[in-house]
């Protein structure tokens, strides 16, 4: 786990750090003063390791006027259940999409029963401009959330790669 060396009391070290955390938009879930804080930062829509929903655990222990801080990010899971269930959504929606795309096309070429064909017919009549429409929208919005889904995970492996970039950088404001 990453530290810091304070060359601070543990108590001054303790109520910097705190400070300094609440500073820069933290919210204290816990703490056991001098000892330990639990924080959490960032937004459910924040997209950088700095901005991600995240908790924050630093743990001080001190040794005359140095107090080594050890702490740890972690990934709120609420932001990860959010990232997972939206790629799990858009992949069930390309697999609509794709199967809309198929089918129809299979319909207009071949004139066989199809399960979404009413959508592009009036009657008896085949509406063959709305069917190639229809085919080209659903593609692309294939294309579209394939993606999607691509920029989600690297955000995923980005953040969870950097988690530890804001409470570095709020530990070297109090150091």
């Amino acid at each position: 786990m990453p530290q810091v060396t304070l060359y601070l009391g543990i108590e001054e070290a303790y109520t910097k750090t705190k400070e300094a955390l609440i500073k820069e938009g933290c919210a204290v879930i816990s703490e056991e003063k001098n000892r330990q804080l639990v924080v959490k930062q960032g937004s459910l829509w924040g997209i950088s390791p700095k901005t991600a929903k995240k908790t924050v655990t630093a743990t001080f222990e001190g040794a005359d006027q140095k107090t080594n801080v050890i702490y740890s990010s972690k990934v709120a899971s609420d932001w990860k259940n959010v990232t997972i269930i939206g790629c799990i959504l858009a992949a069930a929606l390309i697999g609509l999409c794709v199967w809309m795309a198929l089918d129809l096309s299979e319909f207009m070429t071949t004139g066989g029963p199809g399960f979404w064909a009413w959508l592009i017919t009036a009657g008896d009549t085949v509406r063959f401009s709305a069917g190639e429409a229809f085919v080209n929208l659903t593609w692309g919005l294939s294309v579209f959330l394939s993606i999607i889904i691509v920029i989600e995970a690297a955000i995923y492996i980005q953040v969870s790669r950097k988690i530890e970039l804001f409470a570095e950088a709020a530990f070297a404001q109090v150091a």
